[in-house]
């Protein structure tokens, strides 16, 4: 457990005082950071903060999905922030959160890259603004909503890789590559659009832990959210394009490949007609095997014949 007190323009991390004895002072704003993995910090949910059963329950468990829950005196939050570590595939860390008049608790697994983002922009914002429970939140919201952007800048340029790819030679691990593309836009769409319902909740001033001067703060969250759900369309968009532009390639490609296969089949129907003839069980007329260079007049016969099919379908334009 990470406890960090913000007052006004001083930040102490992991002060010696009880966090009953934090909680009962005013003018500060308290952030309680909790590991999922030790039931010794999840037992402070309900034994110093009291929430509500149902929210510890979700608290314990991963797997929830985006969401936003008004209980009496707290609300809790559901959010995943965005982790690309292999190219454009997509991780998620959930990451729970409790909002009280004068705390914010995280529950996550471990200390995560968002959170440690979060601290490191509360440690640069105004001291009076910091002191409020509520712009902490949204510095932790703000934090989880800018970790999709890096990511999808990666799937971009992805994106980019894959058409040059499948304009130059279609292949299917391009194709592999595209759908494994595909799916991660969808996963973190998954996770986007619920933000907007979290964020309108907490803007329409539906709740009274949120104060007049930081609801403009989550609506700069609200336009980042809509400006990332515009990316991932767009995304989908261009990669349903490039599927298209690889199924008509391929079957271009296979086109290509018949009529070549045709034009070879028709040449060598035409031999075999020939050497089908003179295979016949009676006396050849002409030229007969036993007469003097008949077997390679037939030869020389059968390749004009051959050079000739050759070039009436080469310049039909089939070859």
């Amino acid at each position: 457990m990470q406890v960090t007190v913000y007052r006004g323009e001083h930040v102490t991390t992991d002060p010696g005082q009880p966090l009953s004895a934090l909680l009962a002072e005013d003018g500060q704003a308290v952030w309680v950071a909790l590991d999922r993995a030790r039931a010794l910090d999840l037992q402070v949910l309900t034994d110093v903060f009291h929430f509500h059963p149902l929210a510890v329950e979700d608290a314990q468990k991963t797997g929830q999905r985006p969401k936003i829950e008004a209980y009496d005196e707290h609300l809790f939050l559901t959010v995943h922030a965005a982790r690309g570590d292999h190219g454009a595939a997509l991780a998620l860390d959930e990451v729970d959160i409790f909002f009280t008049p004068r705390a914010v608790v995280t529950v996550s697994r471990g200390d995560l890259g968002v959170l440690q983002e979060a601290r490191g922009r509360l440690a640069r914002a105004p001291g009076q603004l910091r002191r409020a429970p509520d712009f902490v939140l949204y510095t932790l919201l703000d934090a989880v909503v800018d970790s999709y952007f890096p990511v999808l800048d990666r799937i971009d340029a992805q994106i980019e890789r894959l058409e040059d790819h499948l304009f130059r030679r279609p292949t299917g691990r391009a194709l592999g590559a595209l759908f494994r593309t595909k799916r991660a836009l969808l996963q973190a769409r998954r996770h986007v659009v619920p933000l907007r319902d979290t964020l309108n909740v907490l803007m329409r001033r539906e709740t009274a832990l949120v104060t007049e001067a930081v609801i403009l703060y989550f609506r700069d969250i609200y336009d980042h959210v809509l400006r990332i759900t515009d990316q991932i369309d767009t995304h989908r968009d261009l990669l349903s394009g490039a599927l298209e532009i690889y199924l008509t390639l391929v079957s271009n490609r296979l086109n290509e490949v018949m009529k070549v296969l045709t034009v070879i089949t028709a040449v060598f129907a035409l031999l075999t007609v020939i050497t089908g003839i003179y295979g016949m069980n009676f006396v050849r007329p002409f030229p007969s095997f036993e007469a003097p260079y008949g077997f390679w007049v037939i030869i020389g016969a059968m390749v004009v014949l051959a050079a000739a099919m050759v070039a009436f379908f080469r310049r039909a334009g089939w070859v």
